[in-house]
């Protein structure tokens, strides 16, 4: 009888233990951008909600939030923002959120670049370099979602090794593309591709706008036309949602092609941080070739 009890109550615990996990909250993590929103969805599989805040094609530099981003964070337990600048309109959404949402920035996991001498502190656009992604923004988010979830850690330190695996291959691809433009010099309308630049060997020769949204004075205009023919640049990279009106005539008078390349991205989120990348890839080598 006692035998037949104990039985009984492993599989009463058995039930339990199953049930409850299959009763769990559901899980809803939300990212600023659409690059660590892709990220996460590769870490959490299935079992939890990504939702991006930034509109397609809006401007993260100069994007205002509206009620339609409050919304979507109203199931969020977790934000993760870029920081270092880039994204401070999500501070404005979790002061209004209707409950407490943890907030992880990226910028404090990664070694970035500090801004050139006409703005302070550090360049955000690190995304844009697979290996700091894989060696340091990865680990950050698994770390956080492991404290946002340790029923789940096991499965997010497994996802987050299989995701360093694929950007270590996707380094390789990027590599093996760029060789071709290796030390070739570009302009940006203004400097996101200084990471990607340094990973893939090309050259920065200046960037449109000293302060993303500012055009350039007269003086820095003059050392810009130096600097691209100095080392003889070969194209104008634009962003699809950003205008400048020096960038058409300053390409037309030194004869640099102008691209348009998109830095943040948007779309499926599985795979959807590969793409963007290969697409920038191929885009620098046609502009540069």
């Amino acid at each position: 009888m006692e035998r037949m009890f104990s039985a009984f109550l492993a599989t009463f615990l058995l039930l339990a233990t199953h049930t409850s996990a299959a009763n769990r909250d559901p899980l809803v993590v939300a990212a600023t951008l659409f690059a660590p929103a892709s990220w996460l969805q590769t870490l959490v599989g299935t079992e939890a909600q990504v939702v991006v805040l930034l509109p397609p094609g809006a401007n993260p530099h100069t994007f205002e939030p509206l009620p339609a981003q409050v919304r979507s964070l109203r199931e969020a337990t977790l934000l993760v923002q870029i920081g270092a600048g880039l994204d401070e309109w999500a501070a404005k959404l979790t002061r209004v959120a209707e409950r407490p949402i943890r907030v992880w920035t990226l910028a404090e996991h990664v070694p970035l670049l500090p801004l050139d001498e006409h703005e302070h502190g550090r360049d955000p656009h690190f995304w844009l370099d697979p290996i700091l992604v894989r060696d340091h923004a990865v680990p950050a988010l698994v770390a956080a979602l492991s404290e946002l979830d340790p029923t789940r850690a096991e499965g997010f330190r497994a996802r987050g090794e299989q995701l360093r695996a694929e950007l270590t291959q996707l380094d390789a691809r990027l590599q093996h593309l760029l060789a071709p433009v290796r030390g070739r010099a570009y302009v940006a309308v203004h400097s996101a591709w200084r990471y990607f630049a340094r990973r893939y060997g090309l050259v920065e020769a200046g960037s449109v706008e000293p302060i993303p949204g500012r055009e350039p004075s007269a003086k820095e205009l003059i050392r810009l036309v130096e600097s691209i023919r100095r080392t003889g640049a070969r194209a104008l990279v634009v962003e699809p949602y950003s205008f400048s009106r020096t960038a058409e005539p300053l390409a037309a008078e030194t004869q640099l092609r102008l691209v348009t390349i998109d830095p943040f991205g948007s779309g499926a989120l599985i795979g959807g941080y590969t793409r963007l990348l290969e697409a920038n890839a191929h885009a620098f080598v046609e502009a540069l070739q």
